[in-house]
């Protein structure tokens, strides 16, 4: 299954056991410990190996835009359905009586191990050959990437929308939920307007993560 697997993400292992453990999700307690520690690593590396990127070939965008271009690509969300066109969701090793109980792997583990993923491959390689294979696995996000934000200020062009449109009522933003250990907390945003929710965000903080949840309730709101 490994070897299928390796042909799909065009990467061979020369250590089978560095892609062991990043495909041992805690769940089995197998390599738990260094699971963790590889989830660690690779979340590091590829916001570098991004952020390099977009700060190469868009010499002219702003520091806001670049977070936003970056935010977009390595969100939660983007990196399990990035781990889902991988195949990671019939790799990844779940303990019995996870699946019993759970069955499928969530999006949050999956998010995880393809961080570990990340890592592994790096700890086999280097560091050329790793961006190599980031950049090759994210082309067409990095192709694709808005070069600027919608707006200069998606807050404030929401608050004019809803003044107008909704008799006065102004956005009210709400941290819905938040998860990870201190150091890398990971934070959701919902946005409403009289009671109805137009938009969420998630970013690694709570001002980023509004600003996400405004622009996802303006695509809405102009739908």
């Amino acid at each position: 299954m490994t070897q299928h697997f390796e042909s799909h993400i065009a990467y061979q292992f020369r250590d089978k056991r560095l892609l062991d453990i990043a495909l041992s999700h805690p769940s089995q307690r197998n390599h738990a410990t260094d699971y963790q520690r590889f989830e660690f690593l690779g979340d590091s590396l590829l916001s570098a190996f991004i952020s390099r990127y977009l700060f190469t070939y868009y010499p002219e965008a702003k520091e806001g835009d670049l977070n936003m271009m970056r935010t977009k690509i390595v969100s939660g969300n983007s990196l399990s359905k990035k781990a889902k066109a991988l195949h990671l969701d019939g790799v990844i090793k779940l303990s019995p009586v996870f699946k019993k109980n759970f069955g499928a792997p969530s999006d949050n583990m999956l998010e995880d191990t393809f961080e570990a993923l990340i890592a592994a491959i790096f700890l086999d390689s280097d560091l050329d050959r790793l961006e190599a294979w980031l950049l090759e696995t994210f082309k067409a996000e990095l192709q694709t990437v808005p070069t600027h934000s919608e707006h200069d200020n998606p807050k404030g062009a929401l608050q004019e929308w809803s003044q107008l449109k909704k008799g006065g009522e102004i956005p009210r933003y709400k941290l819905i939920e938040q998860r990870g250990p201190d150091h890398e907390k990971e934070y959701t945003v919902e946005v409403s307007v009289a009671g109805t929710v137009l938009g969420k965000g998630t970013s690694t903080s709570i001002k980023q993560a509004e600003i996400l949840a405004a622009l996802n309730a303006i695509k809405n709101y102009k739908a």
